[in-house]
């Protein structure tokens, strides 16, 4: 029954394609698809003669650049922030030590 019911969609789908909505010659008003073509060739040509590609590709370079100088900014700020932490990290062993020293002297003298 469902092979049955599955051939029958397929047939329908077959038999009701757009290829054969239009009757006719093709290249009359009267022709939908005709007309459609019509219509996307003048929407293209009318892109083009705007320059909307162009407009289109220089604000997406402009995009590129804005992100690499994001990048680069980036970047930068985290070296900066390396070198900082290097420097407190290399203070706070230093604080360390002395702090050592202190104890050791203070355990000496308590002595």
């Amino acid at each position: 029954m469902s092979a049955m019911r599955y051939l029958a969609t397929l047939t329908a789908l077959f038999a009701a394609s757009p290829a054969l909505a239009a009757s006719g010659p093709f290249f009359s008003l009267g022709n939908t698809d005709f007309v459609v073509l019509l219509g996307f060739l003048l929407f293209i040509g009318v892109l083009f003669y705007f320059k909307v590609p162009s407009l289109i590709g220089a604000q997406l370079d402009k995009r590129a650049d804005g992100i690499k100088s994001e990048l680069d900014e980036a970047r930068a700020l985290r070296e900066e922030a390396q070198a900082l932490l290097a420097s407190y990290e290399r203070k706070q062993k230093e604080v360390q030590e002395q702090a050592d020293r202190i104890i050791l002297h203070a355990k000496q003298e308590a002595t």
